[in-house]
């Protein structure tokens, strides 16, 4: 039983690398979107500088908001990340706990079968009841 409660451990850890590391490759995904967005936001910016149109200066403003909107995503991802790592360090600790628990019942049950071989093997001594004579 103990065996499982170690394997289930070792599971829930790998699972949560697992986990950590799709949301590390998502939030990186929309990092790179924000970076895209932000030098589109700067050529609007240089193309707003040279002509004045409004119509470019609200094509900037969208696109600054939608770059927050992203960045915001990837925040979300980049705390998952966090809570992943976390609880993946966690279930290691507690899969360690627990195969240390069971090396431990199991040099424990060898010493009790050696106790109880010792015992056994040694020979009883056997009192006579002796009575004292009345004289």
């Amino acid at each position: 039983m103990r065996l499982f409660s170690v394997t289930t451990a070792v599971c829930v850890t790998l699972l949560s690398v697992a986990c950590t590391v799709g949301c590390w490759y998502r939030a990186d995904q929309l990092r790179s979107e924000a970076d895209w967005l932000l030098e589109r936001s700067k050529a609007q910016a240089a193309e707003y500088a040279a002509s004045f149109n409004d119509t470019l200066a609200t094509q900037q403003l969208e696109t600054f908001a939608k770059r927050r909107a992203v960045m915001e995503r990837a925040h979300l991802w980049q705390r998952g990340q966090s809570l992943g790592i976390l609880f993946a360090v966690a279930a290691a600790v507690c899969a360690w706990m627990l195969s240390m628990l069971r090396r431990l019942n199991g040099e424990l049950d060898e010493a009790s079968e050696e106790l109880e071989s010792e015992q056994s093997s040694e020979p009883v001594p056997v009192r006579a009841s002796v009575r004292p004579s009345r004289t």
